[in-house]
């Protein structure tokens, strides 16, 4: 999953946030947009990659819906329930 930040100032300072779509945080977005949905601006892009772009006329808006993105990634791909192989290197 790619997160970016984007600063605009032109007349006014803008930032918007560009959020690539990944199967494994599908319904978590989803939760969240729905959550910010009266305060945001969401449009989805499409090309190589697939991105959501989110801005706001709140600056703060949005930097909270982004770090409340990040805090998703650990709980995502390292609170999963199937164990992690590692190697005895002790037997070696």
């Amino acid at each position: 999953m790619i997160l970016k930040l984007n600063v605009k100032n032109k007349k006014k300072k803008r930032i918007v946030a560009w959020i690539q779509k990944d199967k494994d945080f599908d319904d978590n977005i989803n939760q969240i947009f729905r959550f910010f949905e009266d305060k945001v601006k969401i449009s989805k892009w499409s090309r190589f990659t697939r991105y959501y772009i989110v801005s706001s006329e709140t600056p703060a808006v949005i930097l909270s819906m982004f770090s409340t993105i990040q805090d998703l990634i650990p709980d995502i791909y390292f609170n999963n329930e199937e164990p992690i192989e590692i190697e005895d290197l002790s037997n070696t």
